[in-house]
């Protein structure tokens, strides 16, 4: 049997969520001094779009995932302006295997959120206790950036193709039910100081598509603006 890769089965999740559901450890950013806003360095976000052959393989489509985080990119940086907090954009041409390593970690522990947090699975040495981090390795990119906190993004967009589609509505005229795709993410702000995660909110399906800027611009909206203000 084909694994369901772990993308897949966090846009599953997500899509019996409602549209957003967020947890938080703070109300207000705090910069460093006397800094009048806090800043955040915006890694690389781990955006992604597939689409489904009849097979229920998923195709990557570089194309529309380059469009997708150019438009998330633009509406991101214009949401966090918004909430008094000063963004700046990870420069892709110096990412180094240490980022990619936290990028992959913030994956699992967003999906440790999802299911053990806001889902039904609670840890029975944390309970509703939300105090998850990267660890304080990752202070490594405040002395890098001089920021007071790092943004993780994470999103899948899955799409049918034509043949896929056709094996749906051909299954379910005899009850039998096939995935169609779906799209879904979180995104995460961590204090450098420390590597907490101190706030975390969660995107089901049906905010905007990323490929079109007003689609890009309704999903920031939906994912970022329970974040706290400067």
């Amino acid at each position: 049997m084909r694994r369901i890769p772990v993308a897949m089965v966090v846009v599953l999740v997500l899509a019996g969520c409602t549209a957003t559901s967020q947890v938080s450890q703070i109300d207000k950013l705090s910069g460093r001094g006397d800094a009048s806003s806090a800043r955040i360095l915006l890694v690389d976000p781990d955006i992604k779009f597939y689409v489904l052959t009849a097979g229920g393989v998923p195709e990557p489509q570089p194309d529309w995932t380059d469009t997708a985080e150019r438009n998330f990119l633009n509406a991101a940086r214009s949401e966090t302006e918004l909430r008094g907090a000063n963004i700046q954009i990870m420069d892709e041409s110096i990412i180094d295997e240490s980022l990619v390593a936290y990028e992959k970690l913030h994956q699992a522990v967003g999906v440790t959120i999802l299911d053990h947090h806001l889902g039904q699975y609670k840890l029975p040495s944390k309970g509703e206790k939300f105090d998850l981090s990267l660890g304080p390795g990752v202070s490594v990119l405040k002395d890098r950036y001089g920021a007071d906190y790092a943004m993780f993004v994470f999103y899948r967009d899955y799409r049918s193709s034509g043949g896929r589609m056709a094996l749906a509505i051909f299954a379910a005229a005899v009850g039998v039910g096939v995935a169609t795709g779906g799209q879904g993410g979180f995104a995460s702000l961590v204090d450098l100081n420390t590597g907490d995660v101190v706030w975390f909110n969660r995107v089901s399906v049906g905010t905007g598509d990323l490929r079109e800027p007003e689609g890009a611009k309704n999903t920031v909206g939906v994912l970022l603006g329970s974040m706290p203000r400067g």
